[in-house]
């Protein structure tokens, strides 16, 4: 049976799922896109568990269980600010180098937070889901959202663009747990402002992505290139298929290429990662 274990970082909501029975090969920081918190990552976290990947969800600042921002301030929040948040946590609750860095893994807005993050941290791997690119491959949008209130979507919005397969009932769940989003946010990230240098980044990426997403976000194979990554396209899932119960073979094949980099559970060897000096990106 798995432990769930609620931590607070400088006011951050982390939730980690851990099986005790399953000896830790490494660790892994889940991010949320926008307007969803941790909970967008329960279905998939007790497949890393058990698999020995230790997951670790955040909620982003003003979402879900996660400190609240004076609105004029979370109006005004940029993607840089959420990547603070991340290396915050990272910081804070991953500090141990006698294990090798925790993977990072990014959801749609949250894809995007991760890469700037790995700028300048190092994780073990970098995973993005779904994810939004760098601002070098274009903007997604033509159009601004008003800046004077957070952005909201309908329920018919929600399940036209963000899925394919979605009960009411799991409809219904989602829709009471989503936040407003900050305008700003999603004005940089759509507006191709927020860039990316994929040189900076020196870790192993997979880039994991629906075979036809209803989103605006940049396709899977564009932004794998760009980064020298590993493209992963699944098949009958929408964007948010960390909610679909289709999308659930997608956090095995996640595993499987984690497992790929890991040649075997124990203490981390710095030369296994971009933190020592025989690493190369992949």
């Amino acid at each position: 049976m798995l432990e769930w274990t609620d931590r607070d970082v400088d006011g951050l909501l982390v939730r980690e799922a851990r099986d005790p029975e399953v000896r830790e090969r490494g660790r892994i920081l889940l991010v949320p896109g926008s307007m969803q918190g941790w909970w967008a990552y329960e279905r998939w976290m007790p497949v890393f568990a058990e698999a020995g990947w230790t997951p670790l969800a955040m909620s982003l600042p003003n979402h879900t269980g996660s400190r609240a921002v004076p609105e004029a301030e979370f109006l005004a929040y940029t993607t840089g600010d959420y990547a603070n948040a991340v290396r915050t946590t990272l910081n804070s609750l991953l500090p141990d180098q006698d294990f090798r860095p925790p993977v990072l893994l990014g959801h749609s807005m949250g894809g995007l937070v991760a890469q700037l993050v790995a700028e300048a941290y190092v994780p073990y791997a970098l995973v993005l889901v779904s994810t939004v690119g760098p601002g070098q491959l274009g903007p997604m949008r033509s159009t601004a959202y008003p800046k004077d209130r957070p952005v909201t979507m309908t329920r018919e919005q929600v399940q036209e663009v963000w899925f394919r397969h979605i009960t009411e009932e799991d409809l219904d769940a989602l829709m009471d747990r989503l936040t407003p989003e900050s305008p700003n946010v999603m004005n940089q990230y759509s507006n191709g402002s927020v860039t990316v240098d994929p040189a900076a980044i020196r870790c192993p990426v997979l880039v994991v992505g629906p075979e036809n997403d209803r989103t605006p976000v940049h396709d899977t194979r564009t932004v794998a290139e760009l980064l020298g990554a590993t493209p992963v396209v699944v098949p009958n899932v929408g964007h948010d298929m960390l909610l679909e119960r289709p999308g659930l073979p997608a956090a095995s094949t996640i595993v499987s290429w984690l497992d790929t980099l890991t040649p075997a559970a124990g203490p981390w060897d710095p030369r296994e990662s971009g933190r020592g000096p025989t690493a190369r990106r992949r």
